[in-house]
Order: C-alpha cells, then structure tokens, then sequence
C-alpha cells in the first residue's frame, strides 16, 4: 500500500469528471457565459488566447479554450456538448489553461507560443 503526502495530493493535477461529448448538444449563448479569461493579442484585435469557464445545472464547471497563433488556430464554445466537466472551478481553469498549452506544444510556427505558455503556467498556479 502506497501511502501519499498531503503536500503531494494537494499538488496533484486536477482530473476531469468523464461525460460524453453530445454531438448535437448545447453550448452556452456568449452573453451568459459566468467568466471569460483572455491573453489579449499584442497588435491585433483578437485574443491570442481565451479561456471560458462555466457552471452547469449540475453544479460541474464546464470549459472551453481558443487560441491563435500566427495564420493558423482553433477555439470552440463552453458547453455541456464537450463533456469537459470538472468538480470545481479552480479545477476547470487549470484543466483548461493545460489544454492551452498542451496544444500550442505541438505547433512551433509561431511567435506566440512562449507567451501563451508562460500564460498558461500562470494561469495553472493561479488555480492551485
């Protein structure tokens, strides 16, 4: 048996509350959306990056991340279609801000990419 510090669960990476995505399921209207937190774009009038947080019916803490680097990018709305559900909202944040940089690891055209991580770094602390 493996017993774990209270230091090293504390520490430990939030996890995701598995939910099926719903393909033809809903996302939540712009306007309604409880918190969006953005890395605005140096020059441009778009976000470099964005994060929306939302909380369902359920009590869950939905996310959903967008980001742009150089010509190319992707984003998608917060929902509950995505099955991204975590059991807290600090959870949701960090699990979003690891999607970020999860993403932007694997492309490497563009100059953004150590801005957006080092966002995301903070953004993880943040929600510890």
């Amino acid at each position: 048996m493996q017993k774990l510090s209270l230091l090293g669960v504390m520490l430990s990476a939030p996890v995701a509350v598995p939910k099926p995505v719903e393909p033809s399921g809903q996302v939540i209207p712009r306007a309604e959306i409880m918190q969006t937190i953005r890395l605005p774009h140096p020059i441009l009038a778009w976000d470099t990056a964005a994060i929306e947080l939302h909380q369902h019916t359920d009590g869950m803490w939905m996310w959903a991340t967008q980001a742009s680097l150089g010509g190319n990018g992707y984003g998608y709305s917060v929902g509950p279609k995505w099955g991204n559900f975590a059991h807290s909202r600090a959870d949701a944040l960090w699990l979003a801000a690891d999607e970020i940089e999860r993403r932007v690891a694997k492309r490497d055209d563009s100059g953004c990419k150590g801005r957006i991580a080092a966002w995301c770094v903070k953004l993880k602390q943040e929600a510890r």
